[in-house]
């Protein structure tokens, strides 16, 4: 799977040989500090190979990486729910600090989701997002996504508590952007 961004950039299928580049990208306090517990700090490559292995083996259709120019950067997908969730899926993502507020996450996310409902069958997207991450707010909202619920102190991380921000997105909320 392949989804051309422009500018260098794409999203496609993980590789074995992503390892390296992803442990190196994702190896960031600034990054870790906006994901779960179970995206380790520091993130090594065996991390990284673990991840890759679990991705090709269980989430191949649904998780991809954010490359530029032949290097992965970053990563986004969905996860599908169960039983009465069927056709919801939580979307994540990270890029490479040094990417940041180049525009490019915005067109990976808009097309990630795009693919998600058009192909894979899902109805309603949602995103938690830690409350001081405000790039990551403004992100979801550009591609449609509304802020639907703040659930306070219920992030426990770095030993402090934060409020998470839920955003919610159907099809007809999708700003498709190329």
């Amino acid at each position: 799977m392949r989804f051309d961004l422009g500018n260098g950039y794409c999203i496609r299928s993980f590789l074995y040989g992503d390892a390296a580049s992803l442990a190196r990208h994702g190896n960031n306090w600034e990054i870790a500090k906006n994901l779960r517990d179970s995206f380790p700090t520091p993130y090594t490559i065996e991390h990284a190979r673990v991840w890759i292995q679990h991705i090709k083996e269980h989430e191949a259709d649904s998780r991809f990486v954010i490359d530029f120019e032949g290097e992965a950067i970053g990563e986004i997908g969905f996860v599908k729910q169960l039983d009465v969730h069927r056709y919801v899926a939580e979307i994540g993502y990270w890029i490479s600090q040094a990417h940041w507020g180049k525009g490019i996450m915005t067109k990976a996310l808009s097309r990630v989701c795009q693919y998600a409902m058009d192909d894979q069958g899902v109805v309603r997207l949602y995103a938690d997002v830690v409350d001081h991450n405000l790039g990551s707010a403004r992100l979801l909202e550009k591609v449609g996504f509304q802020k639907e619920a703040v659930f306070r102190k219920h992030i426990y991380k770095g030993e402090e508590y934060f409020d998470q921000f839920v955003f919610g997105l159907l099809r007809s909320d999708l700003k498709i952007l190329s």
